[in-house]
């Protein structure tokens, strides 16, 4: 692990965080309150927030924080309102040398963040630096609780995802988490594509990879998630995952991969086997060549679930198979519509646009 030494310099401005907003009146002061609490020369960062037409009070929250705040703070406007063109519009308005993205609905749990992320670019030279982000930002819910035990064991997240490791620090792939830029990075690779509106973030990281520059992990630099905290948005968010993973494949057939594809394959072979049992005979080996298979899938599931309930509370032995449930058919059926909705776009003659070019953000407000 790099022992880290902070260089100042001045009063330039040398970190910029970028948070892409919307709505994020619940979580948002507190996420203001620890940047501005950060061991970080306040004039030496600037805060600047990518607001996607907040119908809340997200902007009074910030109108306040500016009146209290020592920090260089900017308010720019997402009319993309997804998160690709709100990233891209904080790049835009950005004067740091380095660029750090953190959401709205996150937790910091260093006061040395900033510090810690400056002098890991100091000293490994690295263009990019990757970070865990587990699921454990309060959610004041047991299904939210239960998510986040889900999403960080064996089988509820891909087995190439740096996420969930907390005690890894070296040169990695950035793809899943790339999280904070040297800003010169943009003018090599270009910007985030806003045709994504889920892993967009993969996307440009895997630009990034095949340009052959180097990116460092450590969990110094740890961000917490909040979870989401009902079945229903969290089944949304696994199917908008899902289209995004398609959407990242389609456009880098080099990222196509039995893993990738695998939770497409799961719900194809759920939808099969369950026809098998109505109209394939009982004992034709046919019949159980498709049933076997989810039947291991089902064992894998419960015995996940055991284990868990076994660490975490015995809550998770009803609620992990639902949410594993939830990952692995959300995300199948999601690449499924984009590929269905991929192949209409074909036979109409739609062809795949090239990436979107998004003009200049004006700053709505600087202090």
């Amino acid at each position: 692990m790099v022992t880290l030494k902070y260089h100042a310099m001045n009063s330039k401005t040398v970190i910029s965080v970028i948070l892409p907003v919307r709505n994020e009146s619940a979580s948002l002061p507190a996420l203001l309150a620890s940047l501005a609490q950060q061991d970080f020369p306040p004039q030496n960062f600037e805060i600047i927030l990518a607001d996607s037409r907040s119908t809340d009070n997200t902007r009074d929250i910030v109108q306040h924080f500016v009146s209290e705040s020592f920090v260089s703070v900017k308010l720019v406007d997402n009319p993309g309102i997804r998160s690709g063109p709100g990233r891209n519009a904080g790049i835009r308005a950005a004067s740091g040398e380095f660029v750090l993205f953190i959401d709205g609905h996150c937790v910091i749990p260093s006061p040395n963040l900033l510090r810690d992320t400056v002098s890991l670019f100091q000293q490994t030279q690295a263009d990019c630096l990757c970070r865990p982000q587990p699921l454990i930002a309060p959610s004041g819910s047991a299904f939210g609780s239960a998510v986040a035990a889900v999403r960080a064991s064996l089988l509820g997240h891909g087995r190439d995802s740096l996420i969930y490791a907390m005690d890894y620090s070296g040169f990695v792939d950035p793809a899943s988490s790339g999280a904070a830029y040297r800003r010169s990075v943009f003018d090599t690779i270009g910007v985030y594509d806003e045709r994504f509106d889920a892993c967009e973030d993969v996307e440009l990281n895997t630009r990034f990879h095949k340009e052959g520059l180097k990116a460092y992990t450590d969990p110094r630099l740890a961000v917490f998630y909040q979870p989401r905290t009902t079945l229903s948005s969290f089944t949304r968010q696994m199917i908008r995952y899902g289209r995004g993973r398609l959407r990242l494949m389609l456009k880098h057939p080099d990222c196509i991969s039995a893993g990738q594809l695998a939770p497409a394959i799961l719900v194809i072979w759920i939808v099969v086997a369950t026809l098998a049992m109505f109209f394939v005979p009982e004992l034709s080996w046919l019949r159980w060549a498709f049933v076997t298979p989810v039947v291991f899938y089902v064992a894998a599931v419960l015995l996940s679930s055991i284990h868990l309930a076994r660490k975490s509370g015995a809550s998770l032995l009803y609620m992990a198979p639902i949410i594993y449930c939830a990952i692995h058919l959300g995300l199948g059926f999601g690449i499924l519509a984009e590929g269905i909705q991929h192949a209409r776009s074909l036979l109409a003659g739609n062809f795949p646009r090239k990436a979107i070019e998004v003009p200049e953000c004006n700053r709505v407000q600087e202090r």
